[in-house]
């Protein structure tokens, strides 16, 4: 229902990146104002991740405003899917989500408004105009446990035409202000020796110490370390190298120094040897620390990673940092770092039409063997 405030309200559709550089204001003033102010709905977050995408990214994005101001922004791109090889379909996906690390997928929009903006989003979608541009919607990471997470999915259960399909997804996450600065009381007996052992041994080595990248000019030379030490740390592992994603990659080489400019980039690194031995990269927006990527040589000392991590706890402890967040994926390393597990939302929507009626028959998911992105 739009109140009488919003007479002149309208609903434009954004199909041009041109268009979307245009709300750069606006969107970051819209985002502070929401019930989901994160950093992967950041304007800046987008257009790094879209400028380094191999392939074309056609944007459709949705915009609510009146007279005087942006109210409401839903960004979605286009991706073709093709269903066993014989039907082809169009989705809307949520801008950055592949190639990125991003999580947490909500639309914008003014949080004293959120349920009645976000339900006019989800409507919109079935309009005439907009309609004709997709066959379902793959929505990712919603964090579902968030006030942003539960406005989002209560305002689509109002639009009774969509029919969605959920899958739960793990995250993991870490209340600091529970914790002491000393942090290692709260750890468990044995991460607390392990700590304390390599320590140690780092110690009879010689001079070591934690430092966090703070010069430009040293940034994009420590991000290209980061990168080889996770190689080596992922080939131990035997899981293969990073740079099989580069678009990734490039990804992180736009967006980390303007991370820096911005006061949000912790790239923090542990040397010992004159040699740069593990490193940590994460961002702190909104109070939250986000752990993004890290990476150890595994020929130097075991647990070096786990000290690294420490001193990563200790310094948001420091900083006054609220919640140190794992992202996505609940394991048993983050629980002895005393995350806790919470539980988000993967949604499957579609609208009724011939071609969907597969959906209706049977869960498909564009993670699985038969509905596969072109």
């Amino acid at each position: 229902m739009v109140n009488g405030e919003d007479k002149s309200i309208e609903i434009r559709v954004i199909k041009e990146w041109s268009e979307f550089e245009a709300l750069k204001p606006d969107w970051q003033n819209l985002l502070e104002q929401s019930d989901a102010n994160h950093i992967f709905l950041n304007w800046e977050w987008i257009d790094c991740w879209r400028k380094s995408q191999s392939t074309v990214i056609n944007p459709l994005i949705i915009v609510i405003q009146n007279s005087q101001q942006i109210l409401a922004i839903a960004p979605f791109y286009i991706q073709e899917y093709r269903l066993a090889n014989l039907i082809t379909y169009q989705s809307l996906r949520f801008v950055g989500d592949q190639n990125s690390g991003s999580e947490y997928s909500n639309f914008i929009v003014k949080a004293e408004r959120c349920l009645e903006l976000k339900s006019m989003l989800w409507a919109y979608l079935l309009s005439p105009d907009i309609k004709l541009y997709w066959d379902f919607i793959w929505f990712t990471n919603v964090a579902s446990w968030t006030a942003g997470g539960t406005t989002l999915l209560e305002s689509l259960a109002t639009v009774k035409p969509l029919n969605c399909n959920c899958r739960s997804v793990e995250f993991a996450q870490v209340a600091l202000r529970d914790l002491t600065t000393e942090i290692l009381p709260s750890l468990s007996k044995n991460l607390r020796m392990s700590i304390r052992k390599t320590h140690r041994r780092l110690d009879n080595i010689g001079p070591w110490q934690v430092e966090i990248s703070h010069k430009r000019d040293d940034i994009g030379k420590h991000l290209e370390k980061l990168f080889t030490l996770h190689n080596k740390h992922w080939q131990y592992l035997g899981l293969g190298s990073f740079q099989r994603r580069p678009e990734l990659v490039d990804f992180y080489r736009d967006f980390v120094p303007l991370a820096l400019q911005k006061g949000w980039l912790r790239l923090l690194r542990l040397e010992s040897e004159g040699e740069i031995q593990a490193m940590q990269l994460g961002y702190v927006y909104n109070n939250q620390f986000l752990s993004i990527q890290e990476g150890y040589n595994p020929d130097y000392l075991s647990g070096i990673g786990q000290v690294l991590r420490y001193f990563s706890y200790r310094r948001c402890k420091e900083e006054g940092v609220c919640c140190y967040d794992f992202l996505g994926v609940y394991t048993d390393h983050k629980r002895r770092w005393l995350a806790e597990k919470k539980h988000g939302e993967n949604l499957f929507i579609w609208h009724r039409q011939m071609k969907n009626l597969p959906f209706e028959a049977k869960q498909i998911w564009p993670t699985g063997r038969y509905l596969k992105p072109i």
